[in-house]
């Protein structure tokens, strides 16, 4: 029986350390925080919306949910920074809704990103940072900071270090697999009539980013001196900043610098958690780009590893030869050139489809040339789909496996985080009689890596998963078994421990 088992134990690790194989890709939604919370709802309710939503990504074959917890300076988990969300009622609903979803989304085997706003703060409650410190806000040429749509300056080094502030309290507190940036650049408005009418049909419809009109286009371009694009440490007066050629260089490196040192930041903590970005769909060219209109230099990022996964919101394609030309087929219109080192770094690259757009337009049967499309691009990793709402609204969870993700698939590892293999795992079997319901594994800690910390504790309680638990001293693994041995169902979740974690080795407690 001991001989038995011990094989079937050595089976398991050996069936999720082995080689990736070509079934990998990376499948979501971007889930908006209306679409799972209420103030109008109960507790329950609240709880089974959220469940609801973790079994249909899992109907559709998908691995991963991008999960919105942070909008406008507020929050939608347990902050220590700031307030609950307008959507929450402004108040806490009794349980925590970022912790809850981990724990459902793992459970199904789904990776949980969690989605954070960055630097628009449009909320004004009592503790969100536009009420706490009015004077992080852009302003214009003049210096008239914004009175609508408000963005936190990114040119500013206490917005830069409280924003990463409030993000690693996410990383430290939560077990999540990815931290997903969006609005990580500067704002697109003016103090110009297209600019304030644009704002109240984006606050009426609830537009997130990605969206902006040809007007406001025109005036952006045409009204330089009415954009928001400084602050009152560096007010346009005093000239482009010290050690700097042009406004635009410095308007990309504050943004840069952000991401770098928050990426810097999660590598010291939890290097396994996976910085992504939710870029504009055009890096470099056409009007609405992030590189020249909002001075988002995604490309750089991806390139230099200050982030593992780059998920822009391809919205303004709507089929998929569209989105073959967008990727590779449009020469420096596309984002083939200007990422190559990103992808043969190994990096993540997932195509971000606009759901909402074909829905409304009646062409929502283009998701499936879309998906086939973007697989002929050899360095595209998955898809990210905007949003869960439209996809809920066709139910397409059963049709989209059938079609498109007829195979369940494994997120591919980033080289950044997963290219060194675990080495020397020792560990200490036990025998165990047949009605045993689980077995435990002790493991002492002994690599210098940074996330190997005295005391640094995280807990999961899974019910029919992997059971992690860090302790002072090592670590304790509780996987489930039947007295035929050890079940292999989820082991998902032993790979993630056992990679993600670079050459951690393991000896047994003594």
């Amino acid at each position: 029986m001991r001989l038995r088992f011990l094989t079937l134990l050595i089976f398991c690790f050996s069936f999720v350390l082995r080689a990736g194989t070509p079934n990998e890709e990376f499948r979501a939604t971007w889930v908006i925080t209306w679409e799972y919370i209420s103030s109008s709802s109960s507790q329950s309710q609240l709880k089974a919306r959220i469940r609801k939503i973790m079994d249909d990504h899992k109907k559709a074959n998908m691995n991963a949910v991008l999960f919105q917890i942070r909008q406008g300076g507020t929050a939608y988990y347990n902050s220590s920074y700031e307030p609950w969300g307008y959507y929450a009622g402004h108040r806490n609903p009794g349980f925590d809704p970022l912790a809850y979803a981990i724990q459902e989304a793992h459970k199904r085997g789904l990776e949980l990103h969690a989605w954070f706003n960055v630097f628009a703060a449009s909320s004004t409650y009592q503790g969100a940072p536009a009420e706490e410190h009015p004077e992080w806000i852009c302003r214009d040429q003049d210096g008239n900071p914004m009175t609508a749509h408000i963005a936190l300056s990114p040119g500013l080094e206490e917005v830069r270090n409280y924003t990463v502030q409030v993000a690693m309290e996410v990383v430290r507190n939560y077990d999540i697999d990815g931290l997903h940036l969006d609005y990580v650049r500067w704002n697109e408005y003016t103090n110009g009539l297209q600019s304030l009418k644009f704002g109240k049909i984006a606050a009426e419809k609830r537009f997130l980013d990605g969206m902006i009109t040809e007007d406001q286009i025109r005036e952006l371009n045409e009204n330089m001196s009415g954009r928001y694009l400084y602050d009152y440490q560096h007010p346009y007066s005093n000239g482009v900043p010290d050690g700097f050629s042009t406004w635009e260089t410095w308007w990309r490196w504050s943004v840069t610098e952000f991401v770098r040192t928050l990426h810097d930041s999660i590598q010291a903590v939890k290097p396994y958690v996976r910085l992504s970005v939710a870029a504009l769909g055009k890096y470099n060219w056409g009007g609405w780009q992030g590189y020249g209109t909002v001075y988002q230099d995604a490309a750089l990022w991806f390139n230099e590893g200050y982030i593992e996964q780059l998920t822009p919101m391809h919205y303004h394609w709507t089929s998929g030869p569209e989105f073959y030309g967008m990727l590779k087929g449009n020469g420096s219109e596309s984002w083939q050139p200007w990422i190559q080192q990103g992808v043969q770094a190994g990096r993540l690259f997932s195509v971000g489809p606009p759901s909402y757009r074909l829905e409304e337009n009646n062409i929502w049967s283009r998701h499936e040339s879309i998906v086939e499309y973007s697989r002929k691009v050899p360095w595209v990793d998955g898809f990210q789909f905007f949003s869960y709402g439209s996809w809920e609204d066709y139910n397409y969870w059963e049709k989209a496996k059938s079609l498109f993700f007829q195979r369940r698939t494994k997120i591919r590892a980033s080289k950044d985080i997963d290219d060194i293999a675990p080495i020397d795992l020792k560990m200490t079997l036990l025998t165990l009689p047949r009605t045993t319901s689980s077995v435990s594994i002790l493991a002492k800690i002994i690599s210098a890596f940074l996330i190997v910390m005295t005391g640094f504790k995280i807990t999961t309680a899974h019910t029919d998963i992997l059971l992690l638990r860090w302790i002072d001293s090592g670590m304790s693994l509780s996987l489930p078994m039947w007295w035929k041995g050890i079940r292999c169902l989820h082991s998902r979740r032993l790979w993630w421990i056992l990679t993600r974690r670079l050459a951690i080795r393991f000896q047994p407690l003594r």
